[in-house]
This record gives C-alpha cells, sequence and structure tokens, in this order.
C-alpha cells in the first residue's frame, strides 16, 4: 500500500493492488476537502457487497470517485470477471453483480448516466465487456423513471443509449466491436426503429463495425430491428464497402447482408451505387 498526505487541505491517497488499479477518493461538496477512500470499501464495490458499503460509508454513493472519475457503478462493471476469461476464478456471480447494480439504483438514480473522464457511462462498461444482465438491468431502471408517458420512454432511451463518450462510441458501437450478441440485442430493443446510430470519431457506424469484422448475426440483428442504420464508414466506405475489402468475394458480401431477406442487401446496395 502506498500513503501519501498532499495538498494545502491535505489529501490522503490509498492505492492497492485490485482490478482495476485506481485510487478512490470521495470529493466532499461544498468544501475543499478530499478525504482517503478506505481500500475496504473499494474491495466491497468491486465484489459488489452493498452491505459491506454501507456498514463502512456514510456520505452519499455518488460522492465516491477515483481519479479517472469512475463511479462505485464503473468500479463494479469493471470488476465483473467472466468465467470463460478467467477460468481460475470461476467468474463472477452475474446475478449477484445485477442485483448489486440494482440496488445502487435504488439509492442513487443519479449514478445511471453519469460519466467518467471518458465519457463513459455504466452502460458503455456493460456493453464493453459483455453484461446483458448488467445492461438489462440499467434499461429497466431508465424505463421505470418515465413510465408515466410512453414518448418519455422512447426519449429516455435514446438519451442513455445514444450517449457518446469521447471516442463518440455509443454503447451499441461497443457491444458490436467485441461481438457481444446478447447485448447487442438488449440495445437495440431498447430503441425504436427510426434511431439510427451514427459515426464516432474515426467515421464508423455500428453496422460498419459488423461488417467490416464480419458478424453476419450482429448485422442481421441490426437490419432487422432499425428502418434506415447509418452504414457509413471511414474514408467514405460503406458498410458493404468494408465487407467486399475484407473478403474479396461478393458472393460472400452479398450474403451477408441478405440474411434470408434480400431487401436488406438491396437497401445497402442502392445507398453505395
Amino acid at each position: 500500500m502506498l500513503v501519501a498526505n498532499i495538498g494545502f487541505f491535505g489529501v490522503l491517497i490509498c492505492c492497492f493492488a485490485l482490478r482495476p488499479p485506481e485510487v478512490l477518493i470521495t470529493i466532499v461538496r461544498h468544501t475543499r476537502s478530499i478525504t482517503a477512500m478506505d481500500p475496504i470499501i473499494y474491495n466491497a464495490v468491486a465484489l459488489g457487497n452493498l452491505e459491506a458499503l454501507e456498514h463502512d460509508i456514510s456520505d452519499p454513493l455518488d460522492w465516491f470517485l477515483t481519479v479517472n472519475q469512475n463511479t462505485i457503478l464503473h468500479i463494479c462493471i469493471s470488476s465483473i470477471l467472466v468465467e470463460e476469461k478467467y477460468p481460475a476464478t470461476g467468474g463472477t456471480d452475474q446475478a449477484l453483480a445485477a442485483k448489486f447494480v440494482k440496488d445502487v439504483l435504488d439509492k442513487c438514480p443519479s449514478l445511471l448516466l453519469k460519466a467518467n473522464a471518458e465519457d463513459d457511462t455504466p452502460l458503455h462498461l456493460a456493453a464493453r465487456y459483455g453484461h446483458a444482465s448488467i445492461v438489462k438491468v440499467l434499461i429497466e431502471h431508465k424505463k421505470s423513471q418515465h413510465q408515466d408517458l410512453e414518448s418519455g420512454v422512447v426519449e429516455a432511451m435514446k438519451e442513455m443509449i445514444g450517449k457518446l463518450n469521447k471516442e463518440r462510441d455509443t454503447a451499441l458501437h461497443e457491444a458490436v466491436r467485441y461481438n457481444h450478441i446478447e447485448v447487442v440485442k438488449q440495445l437495440l430493443m431498447g430503441v425504436d426503429q427510426e434511431f439510427s446510430f451514427g459515426a464516432n470519431a474515426v467515421g464508423e457506424t455500428p453496422l460498419y463495425l459488423v461488417a467490416e469484422s464480419y458478424f453476419p448475426d450482429l448485422v442481421s440483428e441490426i437490419l432487422n430491428k432499425l428502418k434506415s442504420p447509418a452504414y457509413v464508414g471511414p474514408l467514405g466506405r460503406t458498410a458493404l464497402h468494408a465487407a467486399v475489402i475484407r473478403y474479396y468475394d461478393k458472393g460472400t458480401s452479398s450474403s451477408l447482408f441478405c440474411s434470408n431477406d434480400q431487401k436488406h442487401f438491396a437497401k445497402i446496395r442502392t445507398r453505395t451505387m
């Protein structure tokens, strides 16, 4: 453990070897004071133990931030271990992790859309890491805040799922990039058919990403759900260009976009000719 005491009012920073290795501090509002976060509390968050967390703190949950502006939800989501990747650990209990996220949001709804230093929301991280159960909890919580008006739910979903990080990626960009099909399904169910996911900072749309990576199941999901998804990619290319460039075979490219429905390929071909 490394401990440092710095600053006019004093800043105590405690670092310890947990994944992710970040410093967690509590910013006390209305003052210039910053107090240290006990590593035990960080550990409780990483393990999804709300009872232990509440036992050790008295400040509001949204006051706790790492130096990278990660909230306790960011920490929890990024600390979930998937058994396939970390077989020795047995993996994190996804149901318990989802319950922790739900319980935290019930106590502190403002954390739902709170972004870190990279403008990643909890939904960005859950989509990136493929945690479909967490994505479901986040979406359901947002919907529950706007149950009175159907139009309110639609706009709320656009706000959350369409939110951009510093790379101008939405949660859908994150999910398709890593081929997380269950997350993609959750996200697409959360928006109406008219929603169009635009290009990120390097000009990639979600449809372009799945075409370039040859994820045909994801192509089908996007084209079956969205009426007019954005097709563009970098350097003036489109999703169809990406498929042709990568595989050199127009038959392969065509089958990628047909997916048992000729109108999908016709739609893209019209856009690119």
